[in-house]
C-alpha cells in the first residue's frame, strides 16, 4: 500500500570518521577525489563532501575533544554508516510515514556556511531519521535541500577519478525484513530478487541488501569482516566515466586496487571502513 507519493531515491552517502577528518580527507583526495572546503555545521559536526551529479559522498567528523555535540551519531562503526534519501518536503513525508505507522524522529532543520566567490552563504537542510531503533550500526534519514545550488557546483564536481554518481550501495543484513518494511509503500521501491539477495531502487542507486555469506563471497577480506547487531553498510558501487581513468588516479594515490567484476575495488581499511567498487 502507497504511504507517500514522493520517490524514494539516494541523496548521499555518509562516511563516518569520528575526529579523524584531516586523514580521512587525505586519505579520499588520493582517492582520486576532489573535496569540497571543509564544512562547519550549526550542530556541531564538520565535514568534506564528494559532490556528483545526481548525489554525492560526506565524510562526517567532529573537531577533536568536541564529541559531546551530536554524540549520537558517534556511536555508530567509522565507516559507510549513513544512507540519506532525498526529499523535497520533509515535513510532509515524515507526517505521512508516521501516520501509515512506520517510526520516525521530529524533523530538524541545520546549514552551514559555504564560501560562494568569497561571500558566506547558508547552505539550509531538514532532516529526520528513519527506523532509528530499528537499523544497527548506523541510520536511513530523509534529507531536505533547501538550497541545492550551494551544494551541486560544477567547481565541486569534476574529480580527477572520473566518478560520475554512486551507483550502488551494498548492506549486509541478518533481518532483512526489517530494511523492506522501512521503504514499504514508496513508489518505485519495491524490492526485486537478485542472485545475492534483494535489490531496493532508490532513483539510479540499487541498494543491495544481502548475507553475511553472499558478502564474503562476493566481495572476500575486502569489506569489514565482523559487527554486532543486525545490518552494517559495507560497500558502494561508483559510476565513472573511464575505468582507465580512475585506475590511474588510484596509482597515482598509491592505491592497488583489486580486479572486480569488471571495475575495480578498493578495500574498507584502505578506504575508511567501506570498499569502493569503481565501474563504468
Amino acid at each position: 500500500m502507497s504511504v507517500t507519493a514522493q520517490p524514494l531515491a539516494l541523496d548521499h552517502a555518509v562516511i563516518g570518521v569520528l575526529d579523524q577528518l584531516d586523514s580521512a580527507a587525505a586519505i579520499y583526495r588520493k582517492l582520486g577525489f576532489k573535496l569540497t572546503p571543509r564544512g562547519y555545521h550549526t550542530l556541531g559536526s564538520i565535514n568534506h563532501l564528494a559532490v556528483f551529479g545526481e548525489n554525492y559522498l560526506e565524510l562526517l567528523g567532529f573537531p577533536p575533544g568536541d564529541e559531546k555535540k551530536r554524540s549520537d551519531l558517534w556511536s555508530y562503526p567509522a565507516g559507510l554508516n549513513g544512507l540519506a534519501l532525498r526529499t523535497t518536503d520533509a515535513a510532509t513525508l515524515q507526517g505521512e510515514l508516521a501516520a501509515a505507522g512506520k517510526p520516525v524522529t521530529d524533523w530538524k532543520d541545520f546549514s552551514r556556511p559555504v564560501d560562494v566567490d568569497g561571500v558566506q552563504k547558508p547552505a539550509s537542510f531538514r532532516t529526520f531519521q528513519l527506523g532509528q531503533d530499528a537499523i544497527s550500526n548506523g541510520r536511513f534519514f530523509f534529507c531536505q535541500h533547501n538550497t541545492p545550488e550551494l551544494v551541486w557546483r560544477p567547481v565541486d564536481q569534476d574529480h580527477p577519478n572520473s566518478v560520475l554518481d554512486i551507483s550502488d550501495v551494498f548492506i549486509v543484513s541478518r533481518k532483512p525484513q526489517t530494511i523492506i518494511e522501512l521503504f514499504d509503500g514508496f513508489p518505485a521501491a519495491a524490492e526485486r530478487i537478485d542472485k545475492d539477495g534483494i535489490i531496493i531502487q532508490a532513483g539510479a542507486v540499487s541498494i543491495h541488501i544481502i548475507s553475511e555469506d553472499k558478502a564474503v563471497a562476493r566481495f572476500g577480506s575486502a569489506i569489514p569482516q565482523s559487527f554486532e547487531g543486525n545490518e552494517r553498510k559495507i560497500a558502494l558501487g561508483l559510476k565513472v566515466r573511464s575505468l582507465k581513468t580512475a585506475a590511474d588516479a588510484l596509482a597515482l594515490g598509491g592505491f592497488s586496487p583489486l580486479a572486480f567484476e569488471g571495475g575495480l575495488l578498493v578495500d574498507a581499511v584502505a578506504a575508511n571502513g567501506v570498499a569502493l567498487w569503481f565501474r563504468e
